[in-house]
């Protein structure tokens, strides 16, 4: 069962490696804040921004929520991926 978790941990790392870059060479700027971002649509978020460090989501009003706030999960950021 260890391996697994390894293995989890290991996938959640280079998803959220790869979200990082995505952003990083992203041409999209948050409407917002002077930060790039990469434009979603997931539980009502429109844009994944790199701010202090953090992955966070960012609605149309500008709050900011956390990459795991509610029900998003490894799933979803991975389907993020898919599109970006």
């Amino acid at each position: 069962m260890e391996n697994l978790k390894l293995q989890y941990r290991d996938l959640e790392q280079r998803v959220l490696a790869n979200l990082r870059y995505k952003i990083s060479v992203s041409k999209e700027y948050s409407k917002h804040l002077p930060v790039k971002c990469i434009k979603v649509n997931v539980f009502d978020y429109t844009e994944l921004a790199n701010i202090n460090d953090q992955l966070t989501f960012l609605d149309d009003k500008c709050l900011q929520y956390s990459l795991w706030n509610g029900d998003c999960n490894l799933e979803d950021l991975i389907d993020i991926l898919n599109v970006a």
